[in-house]
């Protein structure tokens, strides 16, 4: 499907139908860094179940699908708030036994990501040598003797998500993604092209035109997209570079929270489920005075 030329404008609601139950999903996001939230608050409401999600940062979106029950395993580097503090879903989950954690080394887990963008069975790296997170996971990682040098390496095993999600500037109706000034982060490269089906949110779709006068800032090209959804703020409260800030004032509110389930919950209820689409979510939920506060980058 993705690799053809054709109009791939959908809704958030029929972009999440592409996601399905059980599927192993690698998801954008560094820490209050550019993440598909709208997209992630909108799986949140169709109720996914049993998802595997692969991130390099997991942080407050992560979060949110875990509190409310829709992640059976994490594989990342490190999984929090950034300088907001602990993710307390994921670790309540995790320390509970109802999510599965495989910590990965940053180096290791882009390995596994690259070998599946690239068919390869695994991929060799230097990084974890000498740790102990070569040992979390035998089925994944394996140290062997490289057959020319004769060094030891450690083989990562290839990782082809089912789909993965990003957040990007503008894209036109065809997948063509732009960011602005440029792909700054490695999943926002690595993700799509490891990736069986890609789902990309931005904050307006252009025409084709206006694509073809800035090629330099295409970061995926229309045959590795399956849907494009429109959804400005599609990152709050998250960052977008250089659009807009992340939304201090939502994170600290989250943090502070998220600390008891029952406050997690009641969140979940207000932010999540109460609001009937992004729209009203921006309007009731984020509201004017947010937006307008995180507009300039800081």
């Amino acid at each position: 499907m993705a690799a053809k030329k054709e109009n791939k404008v959908v809704s958030l609601t029929e972009a999440v139908q592409m996601i399905h139950d059980g599927d192993t999903l690698a998801v954008q996001g560094m820490g209050t860094q550019i993440s598909p939230l709208a997209l992630i608050r909108e799986m949140i409401r169709a109720r996914k179940r049993s998802l595997t999600v692969a991130m390099i940062m997991g942080g407050i979106g992560l979060d949110w699908m875990i509190a409310a029950g829709c992640v059976k395993r994490v594989l990342a580097i490190i999984i929090n708030l950034d300088e907001f503090g602990l993710a307390h879903a994921f670790r309540r989950a995790v320390e509970a036994g109802q999510v599965a954690m495989e910590e990965y080394t940053e180096h290791q887990l882009l390995s596994r990501l690259s070998a599946g963008a690239k068919g390869l069975p695994f991929l060799v790296t230097r990084s974890g040598l000498g740790s102990a997170v070569v040992d979390l996971h035998p089925q994944t990682t394996k140290v062997i003797e490289c057959p020319f040098t004769g060094q030891k390496v450690v083989a990562c095993k290839a990782l082809e998500p089912d789909v993965a999600i990003l957040h990007a500037h503008r894209a036109d109706a065809y997948g063509n993604v732009q960011f602005f000034p440029k792909p700054i982060w490695a999943d926002v490269d690595i993700f799509p092209r490891a990736a069986k089906r890609v789902i990309v949110t931005v904050e307006e779709i252009v025409d084709n035109e206006e694509i073809r006068r800035t090629p330099l800032h295409t970061g995926l090209p229309y045959f590795k997209v399956d849907a494009v959804v429109e959804v400005p703020y599609g990152a709050h409260p998250c960052s977008l570079y250089p659009r807009y800030s992340f939304d201090r004032t939502f994170f600290e509110h989250y943090a502070r929270v998220s600390r008891t389930p029952e406050g997690t919950k009641e969140f979940l209820d207000e932010y999540i489920f109460g609001p009937t689409s992004h729209v009203d979510y921006l309007a009731r939920k984020a509201g004017v005075e947010a937006l307008l506060r995180i507009r300039h980058w800081c």
